[in-house]
């Protein structure tokens, strides 16, 4: 069985960004930590770690 354990990631934002965060959390019925995850999550879905020339030989 695989399961899925959550890590827990803490970061400061500004004010501003923390109350559209909340804003946006309030209209989709989301909580704040599942917003931010969903947002985390979509961002991160295609990125690579880029390769350095050492790496490409």
């Amino acid at each position: 069985m695989n399961s899925r354990v959550a890590k827990k990631v803490f970061a400061s934002v500004s004010d501003q960004l923390a109350e559209k965060l909340e804003k946006r959390s309030e209209i989709e019925g989301r909580s704040l930590s599942n917003l931010i995850s969903y947002l985390l999550e979509r961002e991160m879905e295609d990125w690579q770690v880029p390769q350095t020339k050492q790496q490409a030989k």
